[in-house]
C-alpha cells in the first residue's frame, strides 16, 4: 500500500477535494492516530466510513491502515492550539458536507471543544460543550457530582504551595500523583502518573512536575486486588439516552503500577454501569466516555477514578464484541441512531507489544502467561473475525500494514511516545 502523507493544510485540502470517493458520503476525521485512532478507523473504515487521520508527527500506527483515505501532520494542540484550529479551518473548505470530528486524546478534545462555534461551519462536534468537558476532567467538580449521586470516590487534592506539606500527611503513602495536563506530562516524562511511595519521592516527584511547569492533584492511593480494575464504557447520544455500553476488566498494564492497559476482558457489570450513567447524565454528557472503577478492599466498595471524555486505547474491545460506539456515533449523527446493549462477555483485548514486554519482566497483576493456548493460537494466526475469542489492538489480518509501521517504530533511532 502506498501512504501519502501531507505536511501541511493545503496539501491535505487539494487531496480531499480531489478524492471523489470521501464525498459519498460524510467524513470523520481522527486525531491522534495511533493505537486509539486505528480501532476507531477500522471500526468506521469497516461500515464504509470515510476517514481523515491526522497527528503531530508521521509515525502514528493508523496513517498506515488501509481504512484511512488522507492523512495530515498538524500542529500539536498542546503547544499550538490556535494553529491546530486554523489548520482544520483551512482544510475544512474541501468537505462537500460537515465532517465529524472524533478526537482520541484530552488534548484534541478540548481544543476542538472549544472552538467547536468557529469549527461549525465545515465540522459537527459530537460531544459536550468544552465547559462540560471541563466539568468532568476536574476532578473536583467530577467527584462532588459523584458523591451527591452517592458514588463513592477516593479521596484527593490538588497540589498547591499551601499545602503542599499537609498533603503526605492527610493522604498518607503510597500516594498517586496524577497530571492536570495528561499529554504534556507523558511527553515530558513518557509516564502517565508518578507514584510517591515515601516522603522523599514525593518531594522529588513534585520538584520535578514543578520545574517542567506541570500541575499534579495527590490522590488515595487505592489498595485494590487485581480482579479490581472495572471500566465501564458507553456512547450517549444528544439527549442523554445511552445507546451502547460496555463493562471491562483490566488485568495487566504496562509499566506496571502507573502505566496503561495491554490487557483487558469483556465482563457483565450492570450494577457499575448504573452509576456511570447516572454521574453522566448529572453532567448532561453526550459523547462517547470511558468511567474507570476500583475496588477497594478498605471498604469493599467500587470507586470512581477517572473518566475520560473520548475514545481510548482499548476501544478495539467493545467494537469487536459487537459495540461499535463510534459507528454507534456516526449513525446518532446522521440521524440514524439505533442501540447495541447487549455485548458479547469473556472477549479479550490484547495490546501485544506491552504484554509481552510485562510478561518477560515477570512482572504484572497476575503471575505468568494469562492467555490461553487457543487464545495464543488465534492471536498467531491473526483472527479477526467476530467469533474468535480475543482481538490485538494493532495485528489484524486484514490491515496488516500498521503492524509493520510498529516495527519500523521500534527500530528507528528516533524515539517516538504516545501515551494511547
Amino acid at each position: 500500500m502506498t501512504t501519502t502523507i501531507h505536511y501541511n493544510a493545503s496539501e491535505l485540502k487539494e487531496a480531499i477535494v480531489q478524492d471523489a470517493d470521501i464525498h459519498k458520503r460524510r467524513p470523520v476525521l481522527i486525531c491522534n492516530s495511533h493505537i486509539t485512532g486505528l480501532a476507531v478507523a477500522r471500526g468506521l473504515g469497516r461500515k464504509g466510513v470515510p476517514i481523515i487521520a491526522l497527528d503531530r508527527e508521521d509515525r502514528g500506527l493508523a496513517f498506515s491502515s488501509k481504512y484511512v483515505l488522507h492523512r495530515g501532520v498538524c500542529p500539536n494542540p498542546v503547544v499550538a492550539e490556535k494553529a491546530f484550529i486554523q489548520y482544520l479551518l483551512d482544510i475544512g473548505p474541501a468537505f462537500k458536507e460537515k465532517c465529524i470530528l472524533l478526537p482520541s486524546m484530552d488534548e484534541w478534545a478540548l481544543a476542538m471543544a472549544k472552538y467547536a462555534d468557529q469549527l461549525s461551519e465545515y465540522y459537527i462536534w459530537p460531544f459536550s460543550s468544552y465547559e462540560t468537558i471541563n466539568e468532568i476532567l476536574d476532578k473536583s467538580s467530577l467527584y462532588k457530582r459523584a458523591n451527591e449521586l452517592g458514588v463513592p470516590v477516593p479521596a484527593y487534592e490538588r497540589v498547591t504551595e499551601s499545602n503542599h506539606k499537609q498533603l503526605p500527611v492527610d493522604l498518607s503513602f503510597p500516594m498517586v500523583l496524577k497530571p492536570i495536563n495528561k499529554r504534556a506530562f507523558y511527553d515530558t516524562f513518557q509516564e502517565g502518573l508518578f507514584i510517591a511511595n515515601n516522603l522523599k519521592e514525593y518531594e522529588e516527584m513534585t520538584a520535578k512536575a514543578k520545574d517542567a511547569g506541570l500541575d499534579l492533584i495527590a490522590q488515595e492511593f487505592v489498595d485494590v486486588n487485581r480482579d479490581g480494575y472495572v471500566t465501564i464504557v458507553v456512547y450517549m447520544d444528544g439527549e442523554q439516552n445511552l445507546r451502547g455500553a460496555l463493562a471491562g476488566q483490566r488485568l495487566e498494564i504496562y509499566p506496571p503500577r502507573s502505566g496503561t492497559t495491554c490487557l483487558v476482558e469483556s465482563i457483565e457489570a450492570p450494577e457499575l454501569t448504573e452509576r456511570a450513567v447516572s454521574v453522566l447524565k448529572a453532567f448532561s454528557y453526550e459523547g462517547i466516555a470511558e468511567c474507570e472503577f476500583l475496588y477497594d478492599q478498605k471498604d469493599g466498595e467500587y470507586k470512581l477514578l477517572d473518566i475520560n471524555t473520548r475514545p481510548w486505547k482499548w476501544i478495539g474491545l467493545p467494537i469487536h464484541c459487537g459495540v461499535n460506539l463510534p459507528h454507534l456515533l456516526y449513525c446518532a449523527v446522521n440521524e440514524e441512531p439505533y442501540t447495541s446493549l447487549n455485548p458479547k462477555v469473556g472477549v479479550k483485548w490484547v495490546y501485544m507489544n506491552d504484554y509481552k514486554k510485562l510478561k518477560e519482566q515477570k512482572e504484572g497483576l497476575f503471575d505468568g502467561d494469562i492467555l490461553s493456548k487457543e487464545e495464543w493460537m488465534e492471536i498467531l494466526q491473526h483472527r479477526t473475525d467476530e467469533s474468535s475469542l480475543i482481538t490485538m489492538a494493532v495485528e489484524s489480518n486484514d490491515d496488516p500494514e500498521p503492524a509493520y509501521r510498529q516495527l519500523q517504530n521500534a527500530f528507528s533511532k528516533r524515539s517516538y511516545y504516545c501515551p494511547c
